[in-house]
């Protein structure tokens, strides 16, 4: 059996620096960087969002979520359309009218706006919330911008378990069903981006559901999409390329991070020759050992797994799938919901 490289301590940290600095493992992606690998939702996502559509992303971690609003954001502004991108964590957990004055704040940040935030939104102190967020929407941000405003709101499942959480996704719905009444809102539109399926963000049954807008379906690399990475471990590991991307493949079946993961990690270790066992001890090592328990994104998943309340349904079906059963998709089914929007079953 071949000897597992030693990962923990490459040759200089120069050169390992050098070799793996082309892939990009966790977190959101600069925008230039040369690893990024187009999948479809990249044009659905960008013709939807400059046509004026609402749209949402919803879906597991690490898959590639912000790399994507971050580039179609760039796309947009290079067709003069505004774009404010707004990550929700940076929100907090505040009260409401902390919680919204500071999301104006961000908005009027992001799109230059004019206007002050925390002036214009005491000087309206008789209304709602809700009310004001919209009417800010109307009044300030459709007022100083003349063309077409696409805000991006990312992170929205760490809005979830806020009590006033409905209240805002039912604002967001009612900006589009403005259009009806206003053609200034014809120029607006929300793009969601989070962990989460669409019956998570209206949870009161007595309200209308969050049934606007269209899902973009954000998918695992393909062999061919994914041919990039291909070839930067062909020019680290002349004629090996094709073979240790193939065998890295047969594992991660073009998961975004699993695959941008052992890449970087092949691509660090500076070894001579990487035949299929190498890299299956490499797999043991990363993911199935005890010490990848330690797996930030592994780790994650067991969490919200063992605290879900469905967990005993859950656990059943990821039964069923292992077992190589074919399970047929339905949408109204909660087990199928939260494991495909949270945990990535296929």
């Amino acid at each position: 059996m071949s000897s597992l490289p030693n990962i923990d301590q490459p040759a200089t940290p120069q050169k390992r620096r050098a070799r793996s600095d082309f892939f990009v493992a966790g977190g959101t992606l600069p925008p230039n960087v040369p690893s990024y690998v187009k999948r479809p939702a990249d044009e659905e996502l960008f013709d939807l969002a400059r046509s004026g559509k609402f749209c949402y992303v919803l879906t597991t971690r690490q898959m590639g979520k912000s790399s994507l609003m971050i580039r179609t954001a760039r796309r947009l502004q290079a067709q003069n359309v505004q774009t404010a991108i707004i990550d929700l964590t940076e929100m907090g957990t505040s009260e409401a009218e902390t919680w919204y004055l500071d999301l104006l704040t961000e908005l009027a940040d992001e799109l230059n706006l004019a206007a002050d935030p925390e002036e214009w939104w005491q000087e309206r102190s008789s209304l709602g919330y809700v009310r004001r967020f919209t009417n800010f929407l109307r009044d300030v941000v459709l007022t100083e911008i003349e063309g077409r405003v696409v805000i991006f709101i990312d992170e929205i499942d760490t809005t979830l378990r806020l009590p006033f959480s409905d209240d805002f996704f039912t604002a967001i719905r009612a900006t589009y069903n403005a259009r009806a009444k206003d053609r200034d809102f014809t120029r607006l539109s929300f793009i969601l981006i989070g962990v989460a399926s669409p019956s998570d963000l209206i949870k009161d049954h007595s309200r209308t559901p969050f049934n606007i807008g269209q899902g973009i379906k954000l998918i695992d690399f393909t062999q061919d999409s994914a041919s990039i990475l291909q070839d930067r471990l062909e020019t680290l590991y002349p004629g090996q390329g094709t073979a240790i991307f193939s065998r890295v493949f047969h594992w991660t079946y073009g998961h975004p991070y699993l695959t941008q993961k052992l890449c970087q990690t092949i691509a660090q270790a500076e070894e001579d020759d990487w035949p299929d066992e190498k890299i299956d001890e490499l797999i043991e090592k990363l993911f199935l050992s005890e010490e990848a328990r330690k797996e930030t994104n592994l780790q994650f998943v067991q969490d919200s797994l063992q605290g879900h309340p469905l967990k005993r349904h859950l656990l059943h079906l990821y039964r069923r799938v292992y077992e190589g059963e074919e399970i047929a998709e339905d949408e109204r089914s909660p087990e199928q919901n939260v494991s495909m929007s949270c945990f990535r079953v296929r």
